[in-house]
């Protein structure tokens, strides 16, 4: 039954009508609509803000002249999310429903620009119509936080320099914003407006390196503050931090990376840095040994809070080589650990654990705990016998290769002599899986994980806060690098 209080996230909502969006395209600027919708922005002659200067719809002649891109993998992420969630699956909009709300947007535009009275030479220069100033319109950072005379001055003046045409003022701005927010938390929060965001996006793709770089420097900053990382993602500075990645210098993949680590910390946005492509140029900056430690720990960690979402689970499984390329990582010294924490949250899917096992993780792993590679009691010691445990739900594919390792020994070293009852609840579930006495999906022990605990605890259980308090436990403890 759908729940009457349930909002569909803001990323797959249409900027334009706010409807979750049932056929979304994507401009050339990388931004998406619904395709009804920027139809009829065409057609009406109507600019977003958001898309100038990059794109001006008003010098396209007709609507079958713009280039549009079905954005799939969206459509696909909304169309699981209803399916889970119960919510009405999107329908497609009518044309003139589209220039209905497309005449609304100019209406509004045009009393915004009527009742509007600059402050600032950034107002003067920048009215609705200008990609810096459409809050009104994308609604991109709702509910922002007043800032004080201060530091409302300090956003003023950081803001004309920055529009300023001349690279060198633009990098002497962007880096006393980094030296604003590296330490003082309050301007965290006060600069991380939707003016300075906007802005921020739009130098990301700056011609000019050190405007790049010092950008995504400062973005890393702001999404340090945990009360900034869901506006930064509504803002849409995931594209741009893609594409940096993607394509961009080694310093510049370096920040990319850790700003969509910083991202993904935050539960609510993982879903939508998955979809928007962040997954495939991770785990390739994850495992390039010409990489920065830095930079491939970041990665590696951005994919380890990205693989606690299902969603991502599967797409992670689904890149080309994938299980190799973590196993082959748990042998550097220096990504080992999150390696591991990746490899043990796609053991904890059907599919993950099947390419794992494919690619000979039983062995891998078992070596690595026998050998004493991963010290006992460690972080990287807990997600191997995670894994383990996991894969161990196989079957009898897992049997025969944890028997060929000699995982019983080591597996039942780990059970005598640890008192953590964590590992020592993986080390012996595993083993009676190894023996033959648990078959596959058969327990209910809510250690086996969240489909066996769904099927065996109600939401009224009093063991469900339980439970709860234990996946936030266990997760914190393989988070701690």
């Amino acid at each position: 039954m759908e729940d009457p209080s349930l909002q569909p996230p803001k990323e797959f909502t249409c900027p334009l009508s706010s409807l979750l969006m049932a056929d979304p395209v994507i401009v050339s600027t990388g931004h998406t609509f619904e395709r009804a919708c920027i139809l009829a922005c065409v057609d009406l002659g109507f600019n977003p803000p958001s898309l100038l200067p990059y794109l001006d719809l008003s010098t396209i002649s007709k609507p079958s002249a713009l280039p549009l891109f079905p954005n799939i993998n969206l459509k696909s992420a909304i169309l699981n999310w209803c399916s889970k969630t119960g919510f009405p699956k999107p329908v497609p909009i009518t044309q003139e429903a589209a220039r209905e709300i497309v005449r609304g947007l100019i209406a509004r535009e045009k009393t915004t620009s009527v009742k509007s009275q600059p402050s600032s030479k950034y107002a003067q220069d920048n009215q609705p119509s200008s990609s810096l100033s459409g809050q009104t319109f994308l609604q991109i950072v709702p509910e922002e936080t007043p800032v004080a005379t201060q530091d409302g001055s300090l956003e003023d003046n950081l803001l004309v320099r920055l529009i300023d045409t001349e690279p060198g003022e633009q990098v002497a701005a962007l880096v006393s914003l980094r030296e604003a927010t590296r330490d003082n938390r309050e301007r965290r929060r006060s600069l991380c407006t939707s003016r300075m965001l906007g802005v921020l996006r739009r130098l990301l793709l700056s011609r000019n390196a050190g405007v790049q770089i010092n950008a995504a420097a400062a973005l890393v900053n702001l999404s340090l503050e945990p009360s900034n990382k869901i506006n930064l993602v509504r803002a849409e500075v995931v594209p741009p931090l893609v594409e940096l990645l993607t394509h961009g210098s080694s310093e510049l993949r370096d920040h990319a990376a850790g700003a969509i680590y910083s991202l993904a910390v935050e539960e609510k946005n993982r879903v939508a840095i998955g979809v928007l492509g962040a997954i495939p140029p991770l785990l390739k900056l994850f495992a390039t040994t010409s990489e920065g430690v830095r930079a491939r720990r970041d990665a590696g960690m951005g994919l380890y809070y990205l693989t606690l979402e299902e969603l991502n689970k599967s797409k992670l499984t689904r890149v080309p080589g994938v299980a190799g390329i973590l196993l082959e990582m748990v042998t550097e010294q220096e990504v080992r650990r999150p390696a591991l924490m990746v490899s043990a949250n796609l053991a904890e899917s059907q599919e993950g654990r099947e390419v794992l096992i494919d690619c000979g993780a039983v062995e891998v792993l078992v070596r690595l705990m026998r050998d004493g590679v991963v010290a006992p009691g460690s972080v990287e010691e807990e997600n191997c016998l995670r894994a383990l445990r996991w894969m161990s739900r196989a079957s009898m594919r897992f049997r025969g290769m944890a028997r060929a390792a000699g995982a019983e020994a080591v597996l039942s070293q780990v059970e005598e002599s640890t008192v953590d009852g964590l590992r020592k609840e993986y080390a012996s579930r595993t083993l009676r899986s190894i023996a033959g006495e648990e078959e596959d999906g058969s327990s209910s022990s809510m250690f086996d994980g969240n489909d066996v605990v769904m099927i065996s605890l109600s939401d009224t259980s009093p063991f469900r806060e339980l439970y709860n308090n234990y996946r936030k436990l266990a997760k914190l403890k393989s988070a701690q690098f």
